[in-house]
């Protein structure tokens, strides 16, 4: 040998790398591996929405509702009157008494818009007639 150990010197030979630079890509690898494991601890949102009925109606920024897919959505609700909230294409209603507050909690699982109807309390429904939505789900894609 020429005096050189057995990985050291020579053109093929690969550099070594410092403590420092070692440390260093140790502590990016165990930061990717924490942030990822943090981000799927936290699985999907959360995203609550507080919808006032009033006179059959609701204040104009509460009409829209966005949330993505795979989100927890909850829904708190309160009216003036009694009656039943209906979230088509989920099917899922809650009824609703004045004075009290009413929830509907689900996974927002399919993508599109939803109609979120009001029916007050002795209405009937005819046929598939239905009149303007109180307000809308958009459960948009990732």
């Amino acid at each position: 040998m020429n005096g050189m150990g057995k990985n050291e010197g020579g053109a093929n030979a690969a550099p070594r790398l410092g403590a420092g630079v070692r440390a260093t890509s140790i502590h990016c690898l165990l930061f990717c591996v924490i942030a990822t494991t943090a981000a799927l601890a936290a699985g999907p949102a959360q995203k609550t929405f507080s919808l006032t009925i009033s006179q059959e109606t609701l204040p104009a920024q509460q009409r829209v509702l966005r949330v993505e897919k795979d989100d927890m959505v909850r829904l708190r609700v309160t009216g003036d009157a009694p009656g039943e909230l209906h979230l088509h294409g989920y099917r899922l209603e809650v009824k609703i008494t004045p004075g009290s507050k009413s929830e509907i909690n689900f996974k927002a699982h399919a993508t599109g818009r939803y109609r979120i109807e009001w029916h007050a309390a002795g209405e009937t429904s005819k046929g598939d007639h239905h009149g303007p939505p109180l307000a809308r789900l958009e459960v948009r894609p990732k």
